[in-house]
């Protein structure tokens, strides 16, 4: 506890969660436990309750997107605070999204969560990229419990509310995603930042393994791959269901 507001400049080296060890291994299995048991939870509530539930859940996105530019401002710098500044990197953007599918519970809203926040969660949770910073650090529990209720929201609506995702929606999310990617690319440009990193790979995630086959910005289109791959999991179980349905 003695390095939890500690700024990664100032951790000794070798302090890191390094993907698949043994503490990363234990947080995915909490984070399993967990989801389950408040999906359990939620299913039981009234209306009112579930609502709730999911409004409290878009508050603590709001305020963990403010805390890390309180905790930059007190213990970070200024390059890594610009890093954070703008709402442009995919937890943000998915953030924006996850308040506006509870407000308005529309289906193109749940339908962003769903096809692009939940894959992004996915991935960051089994690829962290937080070097040096440790288990019981500001950042690293920051960074989980967002990506957790990014993860959580979609499945929340899925398994709790009856929302099906629908292939045929897909597209609709990507025009949705556009202007954050076409803004990030320009910002990435102007200061040098890395917003859905889309300039580099950060390192210590397996994702350099994409650009050490395909260099930079050849690594794009494997990422590009994976995540038709991930849309063909996420996707299928509910396309399967639909043709029997209609064919019955």
């Amino acid at each position: 506890m003695s390095y939890f507001w500690t700024f990664e400049s100032d951790l000794p080296s070798g302090m890191g969660v390094e993907t698949f060890s043994s503490a990363h291994i234990i947080v995915l299995i909490l984070f399993f436990i967990i989801t389950l048991l408040v999906i359990q939870i939620y299913r039981k509530q009234t209306v009112f309750g579930r609502r709730s539930i999911k409004m409290t859940i878009v508050t603590l996105l709001i305020m963990l997107y403010f805390s890390r530019w309180i905790w930059c401002a007190f213990f970070g710098d200024f390059s890594f605070f610009l890093s954070l500044l703008l709402p442009l990197h995919l937890c943000s953007v998915s953030a924006i999204m996850g308040t506006a599918a509870v407000f308005s519970n529309k289906h193109l809203f749940q339908e962003f969560i769903y096809g692009i926040s939940l894959p992004g969660g996915l991935v960051a949770m089994s690829n962290p990229n937080l070097g040096p910073y440790p288990l019981l650090s500001f950042n690293f529990l920051e960074y989980t419990l967002t990506h957790t209720l990014l993860i959580l929201l979609p499945l929340l609506f899925v398994f709790g509310d009856g929302f099906r995702p629908d292939i045929k929606s897909l597209p609709h999310s990507l025009y949705l995603a556009a202007p954050f990617v076409g803004i990030a690319f320009w910002v990435n440009q102007t200061i040098g930042s890395n917003y859905m990193f889309l300039n580099r790979i950060e390192k210590g995630t397996l994702l350099v393994l994409f650009d050490k086959w395909l260099g930079t910005p050849g690594y794009l289109i494997a990422v590009l791959g994976s995540i038709v791959i991930v849309w063909a999991v996420l996707y299928a179980p509910f396309e399967i269901s639909r043709r029997r349905n209609f064919s019955g």
